[in-house]
């Protein structure tokens, strides 16, 4: 077998990489702006990773925080890549559902996806 098969049995069989980004930014005090961490991201962002241990911290996918995404009006924000989808006011109760959904393929979670104009990149 030949180097390029090799490497595309493995791609096909591999499990699909993902990647959340937790916004945790923090505005400084007196600041009039939304940010994330007041919104408790930081906890959310927790949350991401208790949830990521929960599962036995599978292969392709990480959990990061993030600074300021710019969506600050809807936060807390989390960022799934390589899709990039955008996804506004999470909550805890709604990581197992991410996780669910996006490691098993089936698709964004709709009720979060933030409005196209909003999603940044």
């Amino acid at each position: 077998m030949s180097n390029m098969s090799t490497v595309s049995t493995v791609r096909a069989v591999a499990p699909r990489k993902i990647h959340f980004f937790v916004c945790t930014n923090e505005r400084p005090e007196g600041s009039t702006m939304p940010c994330c961490a007041a919104r408790d991201s930081r906890a959310l962002l927790r949350a991401f990773q208790a949830e990521h241990a929960r599962r036995g911290y599978p292969r392709g996918v990480k959990v990061s925080g993030s600074t300021c995404l710019t969506t600050c009006q809807c936060g807390p924000t989390v960022v799934l890549y390589p899709d990039a989808l955008w996804y506004g006011g999470v909550t805890h109760a709604d990581v197992s559902e991410l996780f669910d959904t996006h490691l098993s393929g089936s698709g964004p979670v709709e009720r979060l996806l933030l409005p196209d104009d909003m999603q940044v990149w």
